[in-house]
């Protein structure tokens, strides 16, 4: 088949657009296959004219890598799908994506595709163009599915996802399919953080270091001289970080990781930065005194220290409290905050989203984004009065400006 896989456009992207890593898996295995494959990501510019018209749209409605956290609006994966109709009424649509995962049946009605694909959104892509091509016609596509075109419930649907090919030996990202070099990252460059050409990769998807590094190299010299690890825990793995940290020494690349204060407090942090880390971002969630000590450790290594602050967790006691701007203005490094939302696929939203919705499941889009706001404003404290008084300290990092006038394209 000729293949389109598509990346809607982000409205929040903040003017850092990753490279769509999922997207160029997908698009490598499903290439290996025998299919002909093209890429259009919409948060890129000038969009490369392709030389025939697809039989399939896949459309990747989140690109979120290893992350819980995706946007629960549609939008713009609902544009692309109206796009893709017009512009190819021939061709079968599909979705794939943490969203279609979550909630299948309410997808596939808001985005009126021909067919969800649940789990992982690479992996997802490839099993679903595989029933696909075998003949099936469900609307749901899920690791379950016992016969080509048996029935599945639409709405309130959770199927049991594809299985995660993450694991098994893929072959590198198609790369060559998008144009590499314009992708952006916010990195760590002379101890300040800035939007810039970087490469981003997550490490925990690939089986091997050397496989981690090759695909940053690649990226590398395509034109993104700095990296971004997106994995939440570099360094968990002593032995499987350690030897991507070594392996890294020595060529001339800046990177910056995210992961936990425990980490940070038991590694050697000297070999980080003669491996080229430059900065690294910590969760605030920790006892003060280790995370103190954790900022300071990074400083005297020579590694810049940025805390993540997360705002509105249920369980977080200073939030709860209105203790929380007082704690942060502790913190001897400077923190940006990252609002917290009840997500579909999360155990805090699992816990939470009953209640909130009258005591059954959202079943809808529109109830998930409801729940969301109800949880905001029955929260114990004002959570839009300690953002902004967190935003008022001068400790706090602001956003980079966003992004504007992208044009739609399939």
């Amino acid at each position: 088949m000729r293949i389109r896989l598509v990346v809607p456009a982000d409205p929040d992207d903040r003017g850092r657009v990753h490279v769509p890593r999922q997207v160029l898996r997908a698009a490598a295995r499903l290439r290996a296959d025998g299919h002909e494959i093209t890429v259009r990501d919409q948060r890129l510019p000038e969009p490369r004219p392709d030389k025939a018209d697809p039989d399939l749209v896949v459309i990747f409605t989140a690109v979120t890598g290893p992350a819980r956290h995706y946007a629960p609006d549609l939008t713009s994966a609902r544009v692309t799908a109206e796009r893709a109709r017009q512009l190819f009424p021939a061709a079968r649509t599909m979705a794939v994506g943490p969203h279609g995962t979550h909630l299948p049946g309410a997808t596939l009605l808001d985005l009126r595709v021909d067919h969800v694909a649940v789990g992982a959104a690479d992996s997802a892509a490839v099993h679903g163009v595989r029933d696909l091509t075998a003949g099936t016609r469900a609307p749901v596509l899920y690791g379950g599915l016992p016969r080509p075109a048996a029935p599945v419930t639409v709405v309130g649907n959770h199927p049991r996802p594809y299985p995660d090919l993450s694991r098994d030996r893929w072959p590198p990202p198609a790369y060559d399919l998008v144009p590499l070099g314009r992708y952006t990252a916010e990195v760590t460059v002379d101890g300040l953080l800035r939007t810039a050409p970087a490469a981003t990769v997550w490490a925990a998807s690939c089986p091997t270091a050397e496989q981690v590094v090759a695909e940053v190299e690649t990226q590398h010299a395509a034109g993104l001289p700095e990296l971004l690890f997106l994995d939440h825990a570099f360094g968990a793995d002593a032995a499987f970080h350690g030897e991507i940290r070594d392996r890294l020494r020595g060529r001339g690349i800046g990177w910056t990781a995210r992961t936990r204060a425990d980490i940070v407090l038991a590694a050697d942090l000297r070999r980080w930065r003669e491996a080229g880390c430059q900065g690294v971002w910590l969760n605030s969630r920790v006892p003060e005194r280790d995370l103190r000590d954790a900022v300071l450790s990074l400083d005297r290594a020579g590694i810049t220290p940025f805390v993540s602050v997360p705002v509105g967790l249920p369980d977080d006691e200073a939030c709860r409290s209105d203790q929380l701007v007082e704690h942060t203005a502790r913190i001897p490094a400077r923190f940006r905050t990252r609002r917290f939302t009840p997500t579909p696929g999360t155990p805090e939203y699992a816990d939470l989203a009953p209640a909130l919705n009258g005591g059954t499941a959202p079943a809808t889009w529109r109830e998930v984004r409801d729940v969301t706001r109800r949880y905001r404003e029955e929260y114990p404290a004002d959570l839009d009065d300690q953002e902004r008084r967190l935003a008022a300290l001068p400790n706090h990092l602001a956003e980079a400006p966003a992004t504007t006038g992208r044009e739609i394209s399939c």
